[in-house]
C-alpha cells in the first residue's frame, strides 16, 4: 500500500504562533490553581495567557513586555475597583485606542487542564474534547469569535483510515501518564532553552507554574506519573521564548530532551550493525524498532509502530502523541521535535543522506490525538 505526502502542508510554512500573536489573554487570579487550569486549556487552544495574581503585577508586565491583550480574564471582581485598575485600564484603552473587554471568572469552575484528551469510555480509537472545558472556551469565543477552533474530529485521516489497512490499529492511551525523569529531562532542557529571566513567567503562563523552582520537579525515577499534556504546554513555553524563530527554539530544546534516547536508538543500532554490512531498508528497520522501542519505555504503554510500506518507504505513529497532546486548531504540522529527533536519529545512523523524512499528518490538526511520519527513500543517494 502506498501512502502519499502529496496533499500535506509540511512544505508550506505557516507560524505556529499565528494564532497565539492575535488572541493575547491577560488572566488576573488570585486562586492559583485555577489560573493554572485555565491557563492551560487556553494553551492547548493555541491563545497565549498572561498569568498574573494582582494587577499590580499585570501593569508590571504591561510595561516590561508591551503586550496587546484581547481580553481581561478577571479572578476577582474588587480588583476593578482598586485605583490601580483604573490607570492600567485607562493605559491600555489610549494605547489600543479601543477597550479591552473584560470577562470575569466569578462561578468559573475548572478540573483540570484537559481540552482534547484520551477517554476510553468515550472512543478508544480518537480523542475527545473536555465537555466542560469546552464550554469554558465557548464563553471566551463569544467575546473573541475569531479564536475560535473546530470541535470536530476529522474522520478520513491517515491514522483512523489508512493505517489499519496495513495492520496499525488507532488507539488512545490507557494511563495518559509518562515518565517522570523523562519530564525532569525536558524541564532542565526547557530552562536552558527559554533562559532564567523569562523561566518564571512562561512556565507559569502556560499552566506549569508548580515546576518554577527546580526543587518541585519530579524525580528521577521510572514512575509513570506525569500527564501527557504537560509536555505540549511546555513545549508552547519553549515557542514562545523566542516568537521570532518558534521552530528554531523548538529544534534546539530537541536536541537536549531527547539526546539520550538518541544515543541509545544510535548505539543499539551500531551494535547490531558491526557483525555484518547491511543494506539500507535494514538500516531503516533497526533504527525505527529501536527508537520505538525507547519511546514506548517512556510512555510505559505501546503508543508508537512503525510499518514498512510496498514502495520501500516507512511510515512511523505516534499515538496519543504527547508533544502534541490535547492541542488544537493549528495551521499546519506542528511536530517540531520528534521532526528534528528524527533528523538527528538519521544523522546518528550516518543514513541521512539516503532517507528524508516529514510529517504527513498532525493531530493538531485533525484532533485524533495521532500523528504520522512518513521515511521515503533519496532517490538520488
Amino acid at each position: 500500500m502506498t501512502i502519499s505526502a502529496d496533499h500535506t502542508t509540511f512544505d508550506t510554512p505557516h507560524d505556529p504562533l499565528e494564532k497565539a500573536r492575535k488572541y493575547v489573554l491577560l488572566l488576573i487570579d488570585a486562586d492559583e490553581i485555577r489560573s493554572q487550569r485555565i491557563a492551560c486549556v487556553l494553551t492547548l487552544a493555541g491563545m497565549r495567557a498572561i498569568v498574573v495574581t494582582t494587577i499590580y503585577q499585570a501593569f508590571e508586565r504591561f510595561l516590561q513586555e508591551r503586550f496587546t491583550p484581547s481580553l481581561i480574564l478577571l479572578g476577582q471582581q474588587e480588583e476593578q475597583t482598586k485605583q490601580l485598575f483604573g490607570r492600567f485600564f485607562q493605559r491600555l484603552t489610549q494605547e489600543l485606542q479601543r477597550e479591552v473587554p473584560i470577562m470575569p471568572l466569578t462561578n468559573i469552575k475548572i478540573s483540570n487542564g484537559d481540552l482534547l484528551a484520551a477517554y476510553e469510555t468515550l472512543s478508544r480509537t480518537t480523542h475527545r474534547v473536555s465537555h466542560s472545558n469546552g464550554s469554558f472556551l465557548k464563553r471566551i469565543w463569544e467575546i473573541l469569535p475569531g479564536a475560535e477552533c473546530s470541535f470536530s474530529t476529522e474522520e478520513h485521516t491517515v491514522a483512523l483510515e489508512a493505517l489499519p489497512k496495513i495492520g496499525l490499529t488507532p488507539h488512545v492511551t490507557r494511563t495518559k501518564r509518562s515518565m517522570a525523569s523523562h519530564f525532569h529531562h525536558q524541564l532542565k532542557a526547557a530552562r536552558q532553552v527559554i533562559g532564567y529571566d523569562q523561566w518564571d513567567n512562561l512556565i507559569s503562563d502556560v499552566g506549569l507554574a508548580q515546576f518554577r523552582k527546580e526543587e518541585h520537579w519530579p524525580p528521577l525515577t521510572n514512575q509513570y506519573c506525569i500527564p501527557p499534556e504537560y509536555t505540549t504546554c511546555l513545549n508552547r513555553a519553549v515557542l514562545f521564548s523566542n516568537p521570532e524563530q518558534p521552530a528554531r527554539q523548538a529544534y534546539k530544546w530537541a536536541g537536549r530532551v531527547d539526546s539520550d534516547i538518541l544515543q541509545k536508538v544510535a548505539l543499539i543500532f551500531l551494535m547490531q550493525q558491526a557483525p555484518k554490512i547491511i543494506g539500507q531498508d535494514w538500516n531503516m528497520r533497526t533504527l525505527l524498532t529501536a527508537f520505538m522501542n525507547e519511546a514506548n519505555t517512556t510512555r510505559g504503554e505501546k503508543l508508537t509502530e512503525w510499518k514498512r510500506l510496498d514502495n520501500g518507504s516507512f511510515v512511523f505513529v505516534f499515538y496519543s502523541n504527547m508533544f502534541a497532546y490535547g492541542f488544537m486548531g493549528a495551521s499546519g504540522p506542528s511536530c517540531y521535535v520528534w521532526q528534528a529527533s528524527f533528523d538527528k536519529m538519521l544523522e546518528l545512523g550516518k543514513i541521512q543522506n539516503h532517507w528524508q523524512v516529514r510529517e504527513i499528518e498532525c493531530s493538531c490538526q485533525t484532533h485524533t490525538g495521532h500523528c504520522v511520519f512518513l521515511f521515503t527513500p533519496n532517490t538520488a543517494s
